[in-house]
């Protein structure tokens, strides 16, 4: 059982992946992004040491496992890095977004969240 979350999880990770690049792609009909936010990290940035990589999954994890958050909420990009996890995507309200946040901030070893999500509605 085990097994198959963890296959869950990773399959996530690559869609999150895949869809954040073609989002990134699509930028030209949207406003340039400010210089700070186009270096913010990216999944494909995920430190490679096992600590940061069980945060992430653990983040992962906890957004995925909450049903009263939307499925794009469930699956923002998340990447952390010595304790500070950032968040990137789109989320339905600003209410949610203070959700996905609170939900990182449960999690052990986050001690920091630089939150890029953006609001759609």
């Amino acid at each position: 059982m085990k097994l198959l979350g963890l296959i869950a999880g990773l399959f996530l990770l690559l869609v999150v992946a895949a869809c954040s690049k073609s989002d990134n792609s699509q930028s030209s009909s949207s406003p340039t992004p400010s210089p700070t936010a186009s270096s913010a990290p990216t999944a494909s940035d995920q430190p490679t040491n096992e600590a940061d990589s069980k945060v992430a999954q653990d983040v992962r994890q906890a957004l995925t496992s909450d049903s009263s958050l939307s499925t794009a909420a469930q699956n923002v990009t998340v990447v952390a890095s010595n304790g500070t996890v950032t968040l990137r995507g789109n989320v339905k309200d600003s209410g949610e977004k203070q959700r996905v946040a609170d939900k990182t901030m449960q999690v052990a070893g986050v001690s920091n969240i630089d939150n890029q999500l953006t609001v759609t509605q």
